[in-house]
């Protein structure tokens, strides 16, 4: 667990993200602080689909996402039916979609862990696009494997308000969430 090449060949860790979770303490305690409160305070069988499609390739009448119950899918039908623009796929870069909108276009965005792998100079970029492209009181929500990214400073720097809605205790049995994958939750904020 505690060398990057494993990390990164077994479990896709890039570099970049496993220097972020070794400057907050050792891979052994991410490890146990992603999973025990997990297997502690859901089920597998009943209520934690994300581990339960894990564990048995599959999902059951009883423990599956919302939209694959029969109300969840006349929910997206009918949306759908009403032609309401539920998603956009594009096939791009992030930074070309981002690029490519008018300025103040997006509301939210979700851009997940990936900014973690980033150096400076790719956050920096991405950041001032994001900036662009978020309208003001529009934010971005994002995932990491740090408790405290070095890059929340990025975001304040082009404009945003940046605050942890979850950030996980080390030794606490409490998930932030059914999977516990990361360490925190954030919400940036168009000022």
């Amino acid at each position: 667990m505690d060398n990057p090449v494993a990390m990164w060949q077994l479990l896709g860790v890039p570099i970049n993200q496993w220097n972020m979770l070794r400057s907050e303490g050792s891979m052994g305690q991410y490890m146990a602080d992603t999973i025990d409160p997990v297997a502690i305070s859901t089920s597998f069988v009943n209520d934690n689909y994300f581990y339960h499609l894990l564990f048995n390739r599959k999902y059951s009448e009883h423990c599956r996402p919302d939209y694959l119950t029969p109300e969840g899918f006349r929910t997206l039908k009918k949306a759908a039916q009403e032609n309401h623009a539920t998603f956009t796929l594009h096939t791009s870069t992030i930074l070309d979609v981002l690029r490519d909108m008018q300025p103040g276009e997006l509301t939210k965005a979700v851009i997940m862990d990936h900014m973690d792998w980033f150096s400076e100079q790719d956050a920096d970029e991405e950041v001032i696009a994001l900036a662009r492209a978020v309208r003001t009181g529009g934010f971005v929500l994002w995932r990491s494997a740090a408790r405290v990214p070095w890059y929340i400073e990025v975001f304040k720097r082009h404009g945003f308000a940046v605050e942890a809605l979850s950030i996980r205790e080390p030794g606490s049995l409490v998930p932030i969430d059914r999977v516990n994958m990361y360490a925190s939750f954030y919400r940036a904020t168009k000022l």
